[in-house]
């Protein structure tokens, strides 16, 4: 075993969130203003450290689980293919019917190339080496009852209706509703936010953060520790963008969300947890919660009734416990966790 092999199977955490920082913020702070500024062929770059969640998280697996290949490329192939063209398809539609976009070869072609990404990791899952299937298996093989899937769909759309209608009751006020009606237009918009959102975030982030680094956070703390810990390095990693970035917010508008990302992570693990391991649940709410944010107002009644569903989930696992050891949600017995 090589020196750089053997350092990764005693500490794939360290080495895991150095480099999925490293290859993210190396490419976000160089080439950011260069694509604000026109050059669009860098897209592909940007995105490249947007799914860094979950390609540093597929390579650490295959070095953690090398194992002998099982069964059949063909799978694999089939899968990359389909992928890279639905999702060049859903890419080039979103930015011509979102961004108003107009549609051109250069635009194609860029599309093309960024849909690279979410094909292999998507095909990953069906990988004839075990280590790279790993972070993602649950994406095409879920776990746990399928109540949880679907609640992880509905829980925040629900969370922020109920919002708009307390803080109405209570006389706060609502921000402006964007969309002027609600019809067969508006329809399509929410089907293409959601379809976007189950590619990314959902394949470029979850099996990384949730594929990879909360089951060995879990084998080492409890979910409460775990899910605090992955929190504030979720959110800290989002700053190229937010800060005078592609999705630049101002810093107080910074500030919270990172606190709502600290408190929505408990809502993760719990799904994570309650399906024993399962990344779907945890796509289904990342897509859903970001396509919410799209086409609903936040309130403060939302936030505090998604505070109080974090401190909810807390109490109702006791998610100060640790789990059980060989708990699904718990990294492999015998792998290194640190």
């Amino acid at each position: 075993m090589t020196e750089p092999i053997a350092f990764v199977k005693r500490h794939p955490l360290l080495v895991y969130f150095a480099l999925t920082f490293a290859l993210s913020w190396g490419l976000w702070i160089p080439l950011q203003q260069r694509v604000m500024e026109g050059q669009v062929a860098l897209l592909p770059l940007i995105y490249l450290g947007i799914f860094a969640p979950a390609l540093v998280g597929i390579g650490l697996s295959a070095v953690l689980k090398p194992g002998p290949r099982q069964g059949s490329r063909t799978s694999t192939v089939i899968v990359f293919i389909l992928m890279w063209m639905l999702a060049t398809l859903l890419f080039v539609i979103a930015q011509v019917v979102r961004e108003q976009v107009d549609l051109s070869a250069p635009l194609v072609a860029t599309n093309a190339v960024t849909a690279l990404l979410p094909a292999f990791v998507l095909s990953s899952a069906f990988s004839t080496r075990p280590g790279v299937r790993a972070p993602v298996a649950t994406y095409v093989r879920p776990r746990g009852a399928a109540v949880y899937h679907l609640l992880a769909f509905l829980l925040v759309p629900g969370i922020w209706l109920l919002g708009i209608a307390l803080s109405g009751a209570l006389g706060m006020g609502i921000p402006g509703y964007r969309y002027a009606r609600v019809d067969v237009r508006l329809a399509g918009m929410l089907l293409l936010s959601l379809l976007r959102n189950l590619v990314i975030p959902g394949l470029s982030e979850e099996p990384g953060w949730r594929g990879f680094a909360l089951p060995r956070l879990q084998a080492m703390f409890s979910p409460l520790v775990a899910s605090l810990s992955l929190g504030i390095l979720w959110a800290v990693w989002h700053a190229p963008l937010r800060l005078g970035g592609l999705e630049a917010k101002s810093l107080a508008d910074t500030l919270v969300e990172w606190s709502l990302i600290l408190c929505v992570n408990f809502i993760f693990t719990w799904f994570y947890n309650r399906t024993q391991g399962s990344i779907l649940s945890t796509v289904f709410l990342h897509a859903s919660m970001n396509a919410t944010g799209d086409f609903l107002p936040g309130t403060l009644g939302a936030i505090v009734l998604l505070v109080a569903a974090a401190m909810l989930v807390v109490v109702v696992d006791r998610m100060w416990e640790r789990l059980p050891a060989g708990h699904p949600a718990t990294c492999a017995a015998g792998e290194g966790a640190t």
